[in-house]
């Protein structure tokens, strides 16, 4: 079974959020978990804030939005690998707003 893309995983976390990845860069932004364009939380503790019931996310769709936020903020831990399929499976430059 292959893989979803990069833009179907995220099309999927819309419909079951409500939520789409700006509303998560957005939400990440106000609550200070991203500062000047850099993540200052551990993964754990967002993967804490997206299981919680505020945001109500599964451990997959969480962690998949962590990877979008790493990207985003071209976080150095994120891999050359995912950055690729990124890139070649959906992430589009609208994707890469001004912070």
């Amino acid at each position: 079974m292959a893989r979803p893309t990069f833009k179907a995983y995220m099309e999927n976390i819309q419909i079951k959020s409500d939520e789409t990845a700006q509303d998560f860069w957005k939400l990440a932004n106000k609550k200070g978990f991203v500062m000047q364009g850099k993540i200052v939380l551990k993964h754990s503790e967002m993967l804490a804030w997206l299981k919680s019931r505020e945001i109500g996310l599964g451990h997959m769709h969480a962690n998949f939005i962590i990877a979008y936020l790493r990207l985003r903020t071209k976080d150095s831990k994120v891999s050359a690998q995912l950055k690729k399929r990124a890139r070649t499976t959906g992430k589009t430059k609208s994707d890469r707003v001004q912070r």
